[in-house]
């Protein structure tokens, strides 16, 4: 019969695998090279700033969403 550490160490498994399942599941970011909003080119600095993250906008156009609570 499993003791509580064996049926932990089996949970704990499972929920790695998950995990890791989902990592590898998640999409690349995105970036424009144009924002979706203005048109404006978004400077390198902010694509590079945000590297693992969705880049989409420029940074007047993401200020004034976070303002109106629509930011991403």
């Amino acid at each position: 019969m499993a003791d509580i550490a064996d049926r932990a160490a089996a949970e704990y498994a499972v929920y790695e695998e998950a995990r890791a399942a989902a990592r590898l599941a998640k999409p690349a970011p995105v970036h424009a090279e144009f924002c979706d909003y203005c048109g404006v080119t978004i400077p390198k600095a902010r694509l590079d700033a945000l590297a693992g993250y969705d880049c989409l906008t420029c940074i007047d156009c993401q200020v004034l969403l976070d303002r109106k609570g629509g930011g991403r």
